[in-house]
């Protein structure tokens, strides 16, 4: 037996995905009990979220791995809860006692049960526990626990709680575990002593996709996809039982394929069954309604389905057994299942006839006519031409809205129920377009094979060609595209070949080719009429193309226009993207904002998950760039879901660039690693993702000072991404490669970079573009060893900056200024600016450059504000040798002992290699030291 507490190596073993939290926390808890105090915890949780798994392993380490703990143990069960006394029974019985007199009179547990007890009993009862647990408590520390606490009876669960109020002192630690849902089972008093103060409550969050991965791959070797493991988690809602239970009961290949449900698990298909035997026939046929209803089964649409008057008694009953209830809020009434998996359950126990004859009914009762029409779909087993053309006039009037999921959905099945195979071929493809423009990736790639299969036709091609551009494939695109415009008719047909240039324009803004998006969405809105898709998403895209030429006013003016006639659907998110991408651009954040926002939500209008990805994307970077940094780490975990999920490569770099650099620059290295990962992608994928791809890795090897290998990134973008007088860069690195350069010596380079940039004309100067060239400019000049012009440049760059909300480039450019101002031997100058520096850093949670700026402003030697401490390893060593060590020579000290190079020091401290061994070499004099190693010692020993 051991002594101690888990170790690290050991809790990384545990059986408890996404639970390692908290086990520990309750290690930590015991640990303030055992040294003489009570302590109450309730751990809370839906059924099957893993409150029993973390209690058993907690109360089996308490058992095994800890030293004098005893444990007393009750579970709350349905049964036993009608017998007064069956908890305390078990608590009681759990440990021996040492003998009679321990029970202070009355015995511990009754001869048998009993209906209920008086309030003088309780107190007897709880003055007999309390009894026994001081005297076990007085050999060590004892752990109560009671598993399901709201199953408990009311008596036990009175002296319980009566005992936990009123022990003091004792090494005592009380650990119940509790279902939210049935809360409402515990007695007021109790309940609320239990959500009191006194109580420790630790939640047990849903799992994540990235822990189910985690636990597919550890327990059952399976390598779970991303897309895979959000839709797992949408369908259990995260809770651990049935994560598990689907994992061990479906087959490993079934999960590297797109799916659009998952099956109940077989524990789920065995209690619906044995709910629904014991159920009235009332309740089984709201139960089937519901599952055949789904997302609309209504308090109305379940009575006219069931053919119940009133249903309320039915759902009472359901309410009861645990199956299903109503929830009510100011938007309409609903009947729920409460377990995830229950309504696929019943709906595959319906036989196909009755199934039929409910949709038949369903059909009737239900409003929206997407809905409506679905239903009459799943009640027509065979073809039906009549049915088929309806799905097709409801799918193209939800394409003009923009919806395109409904589109899809209409259109998939109207090609099931076509009798003509061209006319199944051509809604087939239609569908699977309207997938893509619903930003569904992840289904439509399944249906790719299909598609492929087909004859070839413009209409095949522009649909392959329309995958491939969202999910990144640059060449195939290409191929595809120019063969769908090859072998359409713009005369015969031109809503289909516009639909070809509209896939073209996409092409060309995941390209960044100016040109190409214009040329094309000018043949696109030629082809077709204001309102209709191909125009309205080539009008969305059509500024862009211009303000990559350089046409600023142009491209401002084409969306004044675009807003002038948008209608109030899902079409105009397209417009507000572009619109926010344009404003970003040109500095008019706060309006970029309000777009990106506008256009990210589809929940209520329909739209493209697409164009939703992408603003939220851009609504991250915006966040960033204001200054809102836990919102914009708020908004690439939101938006992170929605895009492993539907499987979009296009986006990708973009919304994790955003991540990378802001956790980069709070110092979180495995986070940022992550988002690095993620944002990188193979050679030949489009400048959309390339260049955003690249910064992500750039800018976190310039928040660990590695500037060689910033520069080893960024330089292939002079190529990739070029700023040139027809042509417009839209990613803003150019400032960023010039600092690198700068850092690592490169002051030709630098300046024939710079100097061809600054030369480029601009229809427009943009503030944060200027001020970018300026401190770009300054950071040179000062390296070039003139300071006064540079200090010139730094403050024209905080000058551009005037009246603009961008803290984040504001911080950037007081630091470089301080840097080089302090390397220049203006120590006051460099002082004041780089504390302006730290407190805009600090500001935003920068804590790389807070640390950053911290070690410049001790190394000017001035700032009274942050004084060296007198307990700093550095001074400690210099003074045990009675020397003086400058700022400058305590800064070298401090890198050098941590494990820094000469090379890492300097482009740490902004000055030269042999400035570093300079300082090096007389700190070794002062401190007699003749090494590093000896130097580290040194600091060492002063710890």
């Amino acid at each position: 037996m051991t002594t101690g507490f888990l170790s690290g190596e050991m809790a990384e073993d545990l059986p408890l995905v996404g639970r390692r939290g908290v086990f520990e926390e309750l290690l930590e808890i015991l640990r303030t009990v055992r040294k003489g105090s009570v302590g109450a915890v309730v751990i809370s949780g839906p059924a099957g979220s893993g409150k029993t798994a973390v209690l058993d392993l907690f109360l089996e380490h308490c058992r095994t791995g800890v030293r004098g703990v005893r444990v007393l143990s009750a579970m709350g069960d349905d049964w036993e809860a009608q017998f007064a006394l069956a908890g305390y029974s078990q608590l009681m019985l759990t440990t021996p006692l040492r003998s009679a007199k321990d029970y202070d009179g009355g015995p511990p547990v009754p001869p048998g049960p009993v209906a209920s007890l008086t309030p003088g009993q309780v107190v007897n009862y709880a003055s007999t526990l309390s009894t026994h647990l001081e005297g076990l408590q007085s050999h060590g520390t004892v752990v109560v626990a009671v598993d399901d606490v709201h199953k408990l009876d009311t008596e036990s669960l009175r002296i319980l709680t009566f005992v936990m109020r009123r022990l003091h002192g004792k090494r005592i630690l009380f650990l119940l575990t509790i279902n939210p849902d049935d809360a409402t089972r515990v007695p007021a008093g109790a309940l609320d002593f239990l959500s009191g103060h006194q109580v420790t409550r630790i939640p047990l969050d849903p799992l994540t996709p990235q822990q189910v991965q985690h636990l597919a791959r550890t327990t059952l070797g399976i390598d779970l996809s991303s897309t895979a493991a959000h839709g797992l988690v949408q369908h259990t809602r995260g809770i651990a039982q049935p994560v598990v239970e689907l994992l061990h009961e479906l087959p490993a290949e079934a999960w590297q394929t797109w799916f659009p449900s998952l099956p109940p698990t077989s524990r789920v298909r065995a209690r619906m069954r044995s709910v629904l035997a014991a159920a009235s026939p009332g309740l089984v046929s709201v139960a089937e309604s519901a599952s055949v209803l789904g997302r609309s089964a209504g308090l109305a649409e379940v009575s006219q389905v069931s053919g119940l008057e009133s249903v309320m008694e039915a759902l009472d009953e359901g309410h009861r057994a645990g199956l299903l209830g109503l929830t009510v809020d100011q938007a309409r009434s609903s009947v729920v299942f409460f377990e995830p998996g229950t309504a696929e359950a019943i709906y595959e126990q319906i036989v196909p006839s009755r199934r039929i004859a409910l949709h038949r009914l369903a059909a009737e009762a239900v409003q929206p006519e997407g809905e409506r029409l679905g239903h009459r779909v799943s009640a027509t087993p065979g073809a039906d031409e009549a049915l088929a053309e309806e799905l097709e006039e409801y799918a193209r009037g939800q394409a003009l809205l923009g919806v395109w999921q409904d589109a899809s959905t209409a259109l998939f099945s109207a090609s099931r129920l076509s009798h003509n195979i061209r006319s199944r071929n051509d809604r087939l493809l239609r569908a699977v377009d309207a997938l893509v423009g619903s930003g569904n990736i992840a289904q439509a790639q399944m249906w790719s094979a299909a598609v492929d299969a087909l004859p070839s036709s413009p209409l095949r091609s522009s649909v392959l060609g329309y995958l491939s551009t969202v999910s990144g494939q640059n060449d195939s695109a290409q191929t595809q595209l120019e063969m769908a415009w090859r072998t359409c008719n713009p005369h015969r047909d031109p809503a289909a070949a516009a639909q070809v240039a509209q896939r073209f324009v996409l092409h060309g803004v995941a390209s960044w080719d100016g040109p190409l998006i214009t040329g094309w969405a000018e043949r696109a809105m030629e082809l077709t009429q204001p309102g209709t898709p191909a125009h309205v998403e080539s009008e969305a895209i059509y500024g862009l193309g211009l303000y990559a030429q350089g046409r600023l006013a142009e491209a401002e003016a084409s969306y004044h226009r675009a807003f002038e006639h948008a209608a109030e659907n899902a079409q105009k998110q397209r417009l507000q993207m572009g619109a926010g991408w344009l404003a970003l651009r040109l500095d008019n954040v706060e309006s970029a904002l309000v777009n990106f926002e506008a256009a990210a939500p589809t929940e209520y209008r329909g739209g493209s998950m697409r164009i939703s990805l992408w603003a939220e994307a851009w609504l991250a970077r915006t966040h960033l760039v204001l200054g809102n940094w836990d919102a914009a780490a708020a908004t690439v975990a939101r938006a992170s879901v929605r895009l492993e999920t539907s499987r979009m490569p296009l986006i990708r770099p973009l919304l994790y660039w955003t991540a990378a650099e802001l956790w980069s620059m709070r110092g979180d290295w495995d986070r940022a690693r992550y988002y690095v990962s993620q944002a990188a992608v193979q050679p030949g994928t489009y400048r959309a993702m390339q260049v955003p791809a690249s910064l992500a890795r750039a800018r976190f090897h310039e928040a660990r000072a590695d500037y060689e290998s910033a520069l080893a990134v960024l330089q292939p973008l002079t190529e990739l991404d070029p700023w040139t007088e027809n042509r417009v860069s839209f990613w803003p690195w150019q400032d960023t490669y010039v600092n690198a350069l700068v850092m690592t010596d490169q002051l030709d380079a630098a300046d024939s970079f710079l100097t061809a940039f600054e030369r480029v004309p601009r229809e427009r100067e943009v503030p944060s573009d200027l001020a970018r060239m300026a401190w770009a400019r300054g950071r040179l000049v000062a390296a070039q060893g003139d300071p006064d012009t540079a200090r010139e440049h730094f403050e024209a760059a905080l000058g551009h900056l005037r009246g603009l909300n961008r803290p984040y480039l504001r911080a950037r450019v007081s630091f470089a200024f301080g840097q080089s101002m302090r390397r220049a031997g203006k120590r006051r100058l460099a002082s004041s600016v780089l504390r302006v520096a730290r407190d805009l850093y600090d500001s935003l949670g920068a804590a790389t450059y807070v640390e950053r700026c911290d070690r410049e402003l001790k190394a000017t030697g001035l700032d009274v504000g942050h004084l060296p401490d007198p307990a700093d390893p550095v001074l400690m060593a210099a003074s045990d040798h009675h020397i003086q060590l400058t700022a400058q020579e305590r800064s070298v000290a401090e890198l050098v002992a941590a494990g820094a190079t000469n090379k890492e020091a300097a482009r740490a401290l902004f000055v030269a290699e042999k400035t570093v061994q300079y300082h090096l070499t007389r700190v070794y004099r002062k401190m007699g030291v003749r090494s590093r190693s000896e130097l580290a010692a040194a600091f060492r020993a002063t710890d």
